[in-house]
């Protein structure tokens, strides 16, 4: 994924003048026209001690402040800007090349000792830097699809693996599944896959966890999905608070798609995914059991203020249970089901057995998986023809070792 925007448009920095000599401030904008630097305030005086919160407080990641009117009081706003906000650039401005006004300028907090004249590569290389020291505001943030189950056995790791693949296929672009069935998770065994390292991992070591830790934890398929998988091992575990928030913050930082499998994860680590979902895809079927847990999980979500997320999704629809059909499984929901994925069950086991996943075949399955990873990519809904031709890179059934990133 990418986060710098390729025009320069998108690039430009807002600054603040300080700069009380008018001959001067006209001169330093000038200068600036046609740089990357956009000018927003402009300062015709050093403020006063009263006044400096408000330059402190402007919302410009550049403040250019000119030393030569007042040294002292040009120092003084330099040291109140920066000891405010650290993530201000602070450039010093001089006609002078003066080294210890430099030193002085740089111990009072600046970042940069701009001297006349101004060269355009001057700026560039200055705004160059200050887009470096930015904090990660500028970053796109992916969104958290989150796949739970009403109840277990309705086939949530089956559907949240293959609508992943899908969905990498459909976008092209950056997709990530987690496992978060902690004990027993399937992600990685659908994907003919061992993990060596796991979710669990990431959760137990907050402190280390940054996007280098992270990469050394995925596997990535064949397709170029990658896999946070669940541990290999059958242990307790319990996770740190903080470990589940920081997980899923540099996930979507650095992936264009977060595909969670909730499985059986519990307590915190469920609440802090329930908070980051974009959508909760809440899988179930036409069970009596199925279907009153999943009433129950909606009316929770109500009363957060997170049911406006949720789509339901009935897994094998076409499968007769006690007679229960749509209309009466739409009553007990309280609401209208989102996607029908008709049932298959011989595919999906054979699918598990060989580590083949179905939306490596064109099957009815497969169709709605596309459906819905469009729909979730904001792509429009394929025509029937166009749904049948199946997902080309899932060709062949072959699939190579697992290359860790």
């Amino acid at each position: 994924m990418s986060y710098i925007p390729d025009s320069a448009k998108a690039s430009t920095l807002s600054v603040a003048l300080v700069v009380p000599d008018a001959t001067r401030r006209r001169s330093l904008a000038t200068a600036l026209t046609g740089s990357q630097f956009t000018i927003a305030r402009e300062f015709d005086a050093y403020p006063s001690a009263g006044n400096l919160p408000e330059i402190a407080r402007l919302d410009t990641p550049v403040v250019i402040v000119d030393l030569d009117k007042d040294v002292e009081q040009a120092m003084r706003v330099i040291e109140s800007i920066c000891s405010r906000n650290a993530s201000t650039t602070v450039m010093a401005y001089s006609s002078r090349n003066d080294s210890t006004l430099m030193r002085r300028s740089m111990q009072a907090g600046a970042r940069e000792f701009l001297t006349e004249p101004l060269l355009p590569e001057t700026l560039g290389e200055a705004h160059s830097r200050a887009s470096g020291r930015r904090p990660n505001q500028e970053k796109a943030v992916g969104k958290t699809l989150v796949f739970l189950p009403s109840k277990g056995g309705v086939g949530v790791t089956t559907i949240a693996l293959n609508f992943a693949l899908a969905l990498k296929k459909e976008s092209g672009a950056k997709v990530v599944v987690v496992d978060l069935d902690f004990e027993l998770g399937e992600i990685a065994l659908g994907l003919a896959m061992t993990a060596t390292f796991s979710v669990v991992d990431a959760l137990l070591n907050p402190g280390r966890l940054d996007k280098e830790f992270l990469s050394t934890l995925l596997l990535r398929n064949s397709s170029g999905l990658a896999v946070l998988a669940s541990a290999e091992e059958y242990n307790f575990f319990h996770s740190p608070v903080e470990g589940a928030g920081k997980l899923f913050h540099i996930l979507r930082e650095e992936f264009n798609y977060v595909v969670v499998d909730a499985g059986n994860c519990h307590s915190h680590v469920q609440e802090s995914v329930f908070e980051v979902a974009d959508a909760l895809y809440l899988v179930t079927e036409m069970t009596f059991p199925a279907l009153r847990n999943a009433h129950r999980i909606i009316e929770f979500l109500s009363t957060r203020n997170e049911n406006r997320a949720v789509e339901v999704v009935m897994n094998r629809f076409a499968s007769r249970h006690g007679g229960i059909d749509e209309n009466s499984a739409t009553k007990a929901l309280g609401r209208p089901i989102n996607w029908r994925i008709p049932n298959s069950y011989a595919a999906a086991r054979t699918a598990q057995d060989s580590g083949v996943p179905l939306a490596m075949e064109n099957s009815p399955i497969t169709r709605v998986l596309v459906q819905m990873a469009r729909a979730a990519c904001g792509k429009p809904l394929s025509t029937q023809k166009e749904a049948g031709k199946g997902l080309s890179f899932f060709r062949s059934r072959a699939l190579p070792a697992p290359v860790e990133i």
